[in-house]
């Protein structure tokens, strides 16, 4: 290695572990900060009378559903690289088998985060931003 140049640790699949972990985690993360971040954003918008707010959790539905499903299909990517084209039961049951398993449930629980995140989201712009008015 020459100067100036970094190593790049490869996961066990023969992709970087930066990858390798927002494959797996990366859908779960996005949908935890937009769950948390749209309450915030809710309640400081409401209280501070902000006229946006509506368009900012909107923003933000639509900008975290796409990392998650970022992270979803990097992870069915090298779900299909390390499976090699052969049936789900063959390639889960051989020695390797547990990092395909990995990749699999981040491919499958990065599209359900995704899903999760537009269901959220469409319940956040679909009901009133600060509540009924019950003076």
């Amino acid at each position: 290695m020459s100067q100036g140049e970094t190593e790049v640790r490869l996961g066990p699949g023969g992709a970087p572990t930066g990858r390798l972990l927002f494959g797996l985690v990366g859908g779960w993360m996005a949908w935890t900060l937009h769950f948390l971040g749209g309450y915030a954003v809710g309640s400081i918008g409401c209280v501070m009378g902000w006229s946006a707010t509506r368009m900012v959790l909107a923003a933000g539905t639509v900008l975290l559903a796409g990392v998650a499903l970022w992270s979803s299909a990097l992870a069915w990517q090298d779900w299909r690289r390390v499976s090699a084209g052969q049936p789900w039961d063959e390639a889960l049951s051989e020695p390797r088998g547990w990092f395909g398993f990995l990749m699999l449930a981040g491919a499958l629980l990065g599209g359900l985060a995704t899903v999760t995140i537009l269901l959220e989201g469409f319940a956040t712009l679909a009901l009133p931003a600060c509540g009924w008015d019950v003076r």
